[in-house]
C-alpha cells in the first residue's frame, strides 16, 4: 500500500527557524533553530533550542533544546533538557530508549 504522504528530506545548507516537522521528515544535514520535531528521523544537522517530541535522533548535534520524547540512538549532545526536565551538559545526553 502506497503512502499518501511523501517524505520531506532536509539537506545540508538549509536553515529552518520556528517550524514544525512531522513523521514524514528526514533531516540529512539542515540546521533547525527553535523548531518542533514531532516524528521522523534526525540523521544529521543541528537541532538548536527547540522541542524534540517524537522520532529518532540518530546523528547530528543537539544544542540547548528539550528532548521531550522519541528515541536517542546517537549524535552529539552539547547540552539540553531531557524528558524529565533535567539539564544535561555536554556529552551526557538523555538515556537511550
Amino acid at each position: 500500500m502506497a503512502s499518501d504522504v511523501s517524505e520531506m528530506v532536509l539537506k545540508p545548507g538549509e536553515i529552518y527557524r520556528q517550524r514544525k516537522f512531522g513523521a514524514n521528515t528526514v533531516n540529512r544535514g539542515a540546521a533547525l533553530i527553535e523548531c518542533e520535531w514531532d516524528g521522523g528521523r534526525f540523521e544529521a544537522g543541528l537541532f538548536m533550542g527547540g522541542m524534540f517530541r517524537a522520532g529518532e535522533f540518530t546523528g547530528g548535534t543537539f544544542l540547548g533544546g528539550i528532548f521531550h520524547g522519541g528515541h536517542w540512538l546517537a549524535g552529539t549532545w552539547e547540552g539540553g533538557f531531557d524528558r524529565e526536565g533535567i539539564y544535561h551538559y555536554r556529552g551526557t545526553g538523555p538515556a537511550k530508549r
